[in-house]
């Protein structure tokens, strides 16, 4: 269930974010659309060093939470380019970029963790296939929801697209609200506020021990 709920919230994300850059030509022209994705994938690049940390900092439900508004910024920044097209939004365009890279870091590093924690081995395959088939779908959905869009609606900067996608990215978030902690570290939790002690490598579960000391989390492009 913990899988499918995942997949769910990162279905919500990229139906926005996968149709965003299909489409960036034509949403945003050339110029716009190769500042937007340059400054995109610099910022996430670099913001994949420090996501393992700051995930195990805050947990990865947080985190998954935090990423998924950085979707937003872009989705937001675009609303307001459509709305008002002055020139300042072309530069709140390429910001909101910037800190889309910052959240996509965040996102697919605690993703991989907590369906890590989750997998605990012998269902590792069917968790994974089950996030990554509905996952996948977010580019069928997307691609044949502005297809129909622009099919029917001509304009150049299309505000009711950008609503449905923010739309996409607040149900994603608030999705996050419904994911639980994984068995191994709800019961170290729990035991670790009945004894008032901080969890050591000696009884803390072995996949949290190897996280924590490592922040070994990998982030897949966005």
């Amino acid at each position: 269930a913990q899988s499918a709920l995942v997949g769910l919230i990162f279905l919500f994300v990229f139906i926005a974010y996968l149709t965003i850059q299909g489409y960036a030509s034509q949403l945003y022209g050339a110029d716009l659309a190769s500042q937007m994705e340059t400054t995109l994938y610099a910022v996430f690049t670099l913001a994949c060093f420090v996501a393992p940390p700051v995930t195990n900092r805050l947990g990865t439900r947080v985190t998954m939470c935090l990423g998924v508004l950085g979707y937003g910024a872009l989705v937001g920044a675009s609303l307001l380019l459509a709305i008002y097209q002055a020139p300042w939004c072309r530069a709140v365009v390429v910001v909101g970029g910037g800190v889309l890279g910052v959240g996509a870091a965040l996102l697919w590093t605690a993703q991989g963790r907590f369906m890590l924690e989750w997998a605990e081995g012998a269902d590792s395959g069917r968790i994974f296939a089950i996030f990554w088939g509905i996952f996948n779908l977010s580019a069928l959905i997307g691609g044949l929801t502005t297809s129909f869009y622009f099919s029917t609606h001509k304009e150049a900067a299309p505000a009711a697209l950008y609503i449905f996608f923010l739309a996409c990215i607040v149900a994603g978030a608030l999705a996050c609200g419904l994911l639980s902690a994984p068995p191994t570290r709800a019961a170290a939790d729990a035991g670790a506020a009945a004894t008032s002690d901080s969890p050591t490598p000696l009884n803390a579960p072995p996949a949290v021990v190897a996280a924590d000391a490592t922040g070994d989390a990998a982030a897949p492009p966005p």
